[in-house]
């Protein structure tokens, strides 16, 4: 498995074990994980109602999934 894809399952089940919360757009946010589209997955995750931990800890894995990508090439 590619570091990407990793990356890729990893927000996939993060955003599942988010159903009881209020996440906007919950199925654009899984649309934009499986296409790997980064820029929309970072606008649609700035509107969620996140602590500071949760938003470290996405921005994190954003940021290591898009290195994997640039590094993939």
């Amino acid at each position: 498995m590619t570091d990407s894809a990793w990356f890729r399952i990893t927000l996939r089940e993060w955003a599942e074990s988010q159903r009881q919360e209020q996440t906007p757009h919950r199925a654009a946010l899984l649309t934009a994980i499986e296409s790997s589209d980064l820029p929309r997955l970072r606008e649609l995750l700035a509107e969620a109602p996140f602590d500071q931990g949760q938003r470290r800890y996405l921005d994190d894995l954003i940021n290591r999934w898009e290195q994997s990508i640039s590094g993939d090439e």
